[in-house]
């Protein structure tokens, strides 16, 4: 993180109206954040984080984005980033609600709004895409919309046990060679994982299947340009479905695979891949 940068780590609280509020606090990594030019620009961009993920996934391409003359704003996603109790009680509307929520407010304050996500974020990056037209551009990055992880059987088997429990207990265990871009990485990683990556969550991944699902359907839908952006090594989402969702999109949509890649693309454990990324991403919204 470039702290030479004017960070501000707060959001309209207005985006969350009507939405799940937290009850825990979020840890540095998870704090929303804005990146505002002194005489206000122009062109906006609203980044969103994925399923268990926080907005400090998403410091690089927002500060690369800043650096071309964007306004950037980052909210955090509500049940995440604080506990997993909070998680637990927040649903798709929530995920979906407080970004559609913060485009139109962005709308009515600048000349031209883009959207970036990644992984769940870029799943409700496509359904922004896909309800208004009026999106100046778009950026989907290992969009979770086709979950390689996650088969029609194993969705019947979590639908199931959505029934007897809230959460079950799996394995995880940091990877330090992942590249964290936030202040004080990688501070918060234990933390996070004790909450949210220790465990699976049978109703909130019902909700993640629901929303790409309805990104799936919204693609015919999508009038803005928009980039898919693939990792060559992703094990969360189909690699290759990028070649599919830019054409379902039609003439407005672009794929774009990163070799050696994994699905933390933003913050890769490739810093080649990561700068493919984000140049990439950049490159794209600036046209």
């Amino acid at each position: 993180m470039n702290k030479n940068l004017p960070y501000s780590f707060s959001v309209p609280s207005s985006w969350y109206d009507g939405f799940y509020k937290d009850q825990g606090d979020s840890v540095k990594a998870s704090r929303s954040f804005t990146l505002l030019h002194e005489n206000k620009s122009g062109k906006a961009v609203l980044l969103i984080h994925g399923f268990t993920g926080y907005p400090g996934e998403l410091v690089r391409p927002a500060e690369d984005l800043y650096e071309k003359g964007f306004d950037v704003f980052v909210p955090r996603l509500p049940g995440h980033g604080t506990t997993g109790k909070d998680f637990i009680k927040s649903r798709k509307e929530d995920w979906i609600g407080v970004p559609e929520k913060a485009l139109l407010y962005l709308e009515k304050e600048y000349e031209s709004v883009s959207v970036v996500g990644h992984s769940m974020g870029g799943a409700i990056a496509a359904i922004l895409l896909s309800r208004h037209p009026e999106i100046e551009r778009g950026v989907l990055c290992c969009p979770g919309i086709a979950l390689k992880s996650i088969d029609d059987k194993m969705a019947k088997a979590i639908s199931f046990m959505s029934h007897f429990t809230k959460r079950i207990k799996q394995k995880w265990q940091s990877d330090p060679r992942y590249h964290m871009h936030y202040e004080d990485a990688p501070g918060d990683d234990e933390y996070l994982g004790s909450q949210y990556w220790s465990y699976a969550y049978p109703k909130q991944i019902i909700s993640l299947l629901g929303i790409a699902k309805e990104a799936e359907e919204g693609l015919k839908n999508i009038k803005s340009p928009t980039l898919v952006i693939g990792a060559e090594k992703d094990v969360l989402t189909e690699p290759r479905s990028i070649y599919t969702i830019a054409k379902a999109i039609g003439d407005k949509g672009e794929a774009f695979m990163v070799k050696d890649a994994n699905h933390y693309i933003y913050y890769d454990i490739s810093p080649e891949a990561e700068e493919k990324a984000v140049e990439a991403t950049v490159s794209f919204l600036s046209r």
